[in-house]
């Protein structure tokens, strides 16, 4: 029997560990062992070595694989006219084996550094029967908590006379979001240790087009953010990429960790950032859940809905506008009835300090070329591209998508807040 040769042997070696890791995956107990004892030195070790360069290594990689993926299809087509030629029989043969080599190899890192972990246990906690049902009241008090922090924070942030707000560069902003995300680590003990730097992705126009933020290389360590976010949100932003870096992989226990890290953190910029993110999770919980407790009301005759003004009637934009102000006046002490307290508003500073984030986002995407815009089929093909993606992603994660963080912020403030 012909020996194998080494390139094959190493082919196999590499599926069947594959394939074990593969089987692992359907055991959660085990994924957590191995994200809790064995994926830490995998992580770290690799993330030092990567984070030493000032791009990601990872994105690189992308490119150069999608490259050779093209250059196949004319390699082999010039194959149909050259296959009596020794010489170009032995490069074809060369060139497939080594994109063989490479894919295999990434698959099986991929293995380690990202479904292991990613099928272990929600937060690595094992499986729990937490309540799933809250009530209104409940919903209500995270709610208002999310809006009481933003409120307090916004306070202890310095507003310019100009409406200008010295926020923190990307640097700054990355060394305390690490710090908020170590002093996690009591509660969340994945969270220690070493970050490597969130790098800025050099497709970000692309990113930006498709609704992305950042995300992770799992086979070269190296978390990435898009680097046209709002200041606000980039600090959010890094620490749920980081939350991921350090094992946590579903998008909603991400979403909790960056949230809880950053609120519970001294520092105003940071505490805002954080309950800016929750507040616009729970904002939709909460509304649902007034709106429908308010047709209920309705129904059973405990209240009478007000009716919005005809905007195609003879009132003058003023009149309009007051009587729609009236009528969400209105609503709004329903909802504070039949939520049974007090709901805050977000203060005019809050407004303030978004106007002004939002001013640094729009002078940041405005400072760079964006040839995309004269491409409307490229464009197309992005739009599609990320529609089907977030499409494919929700089928994967289910109840674990980002807005799945809701319940956890709910069960984690459980006993706490209510």
């Amino acid at each position: 029997m012909k020996r194998k040769s080494k390139y094959w042997r190493v082919i196999i070696i590499l599926l069947i560990c594959t394939v074990l890791m593969g089987i692992l995956c359907f055991f959660p107990a085990a994924c957590d062992w191995y994200t809790d004892h064995i994926y830490g030195f995998l992580c770290d070790g690799i993330s030092h070595v990567t984070g030493l360069l000032p791009f990601a290594l990872g994105e690189i990689m992308m490119y150069l694989g999608i490259l050779l993926l093209l250059l196949s299809i004319p390699i082999l087509i010039l194959l149909i006219f050259l296959r009596k030629k020794t010489g170009y029989k032995k490069f074809c043969a060369g060139y497939f084996k080594t994109f063989l080599m490479m894919g295999v190899c990434v698959i099986f890192l991929y293995m380690p550094c990202w479904l292991v972990p990613f099928c272990g246990t929600l937060l690595g906690k094992g499986e729990n029967d937490q309540r799933t049902d809250f009530t209104l009241q409940e919903i209500s008090a995270l709610y208002a908590y999310a809006v009481n922090g933003m409120n307090q924070a916004a306070e202890e942030i310095e507003i310019a006379e100009d409406g200008t707000v010295n926020f923190y560069t990307v640097d700054e902003g990355m060394q305390k979001v690490n710090t908020a995300m170590q002093n996690l680590a009591d509660e969340f003990p994945r969270l220690a240790g070493y970050y490597p730097p969130v790098k800025t992705a050099l497709c970000s126009d692309i990113l930006e087009r498709m609704g992305i933020g950042g995300y992770n290389y799992p086979f070269t360590m190296e978390p990435t953010h898009n680097k046209y976010m709002s200041p606000i949100y980039t600090l959010n932003l890094d620490a749920h990429e980081l939350s991921h870096h350090k094992g946590y992989y579903k998008e909603n226990e991400a979403e909790l960790l960056s949230q809880l890290a950053l609120t519970k953190d001294a520092d105003p910029f940071l505490r805002f950032s954080g309950y800016d993110r929750m507040f616009s999770w729970i904002q939709d919980e909460w509304d649902e859940a007034v709106g429908s407790a308010i047709d209920e009301a309705v129904q059973s005759g405990a209240f009478t809905l007000p009716q919005m003004p005809d905007p195609n009637s003879n009132m003058t934009e003023a009149e309009y506008e007051q009587q729609v102000a009236e009528v969400f006046k209105v609503l709004s002490e329903m909802a504070q009835q039949i939520c049974g307290t007090e709901i805050p508003e977000l203060s005019q500073r809050v407004y303030d300090i978004w106007s002004a984030a939002a001013g640094i986002r729009k002078v940041i995407y405005e400072a760079d070329e964006h040839p995309i815009d004269d491409m409307p089929a490229v464009q197309e093909v992005i739009e599609e591209t990320a529609e089907t993606g977030w499409t494919v992603q929700g089928e994967i994660l289910q109840e674990n998508t980002y807005s799945g963080v809701v319940l956890l912020l709910l069960q984690y403030f459980d006993g706490k807040l209510y």
